[in-house]
């Protein structure tokens, strides 16, 4: 017994082993299926194509500014020179001594046949009344223009005033009177008629003079300080030669 189921045994390892060199047909490998092969037809080739430029954007339009026009400085155009007026030395030489008698009342421009009288001496404050001596000197100086060397000069009489208005009542009524302005530029125009009017006394032809009032025009200057209004108050006098 023991010695058959020795000889079972080996047979079974026996079967066995010869099933797991051979395989069984259940669990052997299987044969895989050849893929078909798939013929791809020869394509044309295509055609060159040159790439497509990009899209040139036109630069934007740039219009130039205009150039600024040049500047032109035009020069000022020079500044007259003053007239040269010969006055007889006679005739300088007497006026000169009058100013001397009547210190501060007026200067004497000989070069320019200039007389710059001093109104606050010459007239009260807002007045057009000439004062007594002041008159006395301008009539004293009608007998020098009278004179054989000045008698072929005329006199224009020029008067200015300060930036101050007109604001004295009696001014006003005096000027009003006159048939002036009641402003600076009537004050000044009749003052200088009233210097006008003191050599025409003396014996001066009124042909020989002219009379102008310029008002606040013309300050020789500043109307901010007391000296200063004093100084653009005045009344000048040009003695020129008599036109032929």
């Amino acid at each position: 017994m023991r010695r058959l189921m020795t000889c079972g045994l080996l047979l079974l390892g026996t079967m066995l082993l010869s099933t797991t060199l051979v395989g069984c047909n259940c669990c052997g490998a299987r044969p895989i299926p050849d893929a078909p092969i798939v013929q791809v037809p020869p394509q044309e080739p295509m055609p060159y194509q040159p790439p497509t430029p990009a899209p040139i954007e036109p630069a934007p339009l740039v219009i130039p500014e205009p150039a600024p026009a040049p500047v032109v400085v035009t020069p000022p155009p020079p500044a007259p020179k003053p007239m040269t007026v010969e006055v007889p030395s006679t005739v300088a030489k007497a006026i000169e001594d009058l100013g001397t008698k009547y210190p501060g009342l007026f200067t004497f421009d000989r070069s320019r046949g200039l007389f710059l009288f001093n109104s606050d001496i010459t007239f009260d404050s807002g007045s057009a009344v000439v004062k007594q001596r002041a008159r006395n000197a301008i009539m004293t100086l009608a007998d020098i223009l009278n004179g054989d060397q000045a008698k072929d000069r005329v006199m224009t009489i020029i008067g200015y005033t300060d930036s101050y208005p007109v604001r004295k009542a009696r001014t006003v009524a005096h000027l009003k009177a006159l048939g002036k302005s009641a402003n600076n530029r009537g004050l000044s125009e009749a003052r200088a008629e009233a210097v006008a009017g003191v050599l025409s006394a003396g014996g001066v032809a009124k042909t020989r003079m002219v009379t102008k009032g310029k008002g606040t025009a013309n300050p020789v200057a500043s109307n901010r300080t007391a000296s200063g209004r004093a100084s653009n108050r005045r009344v000048e006098i040009y003695l020129t030669p008599m036109a032929r």
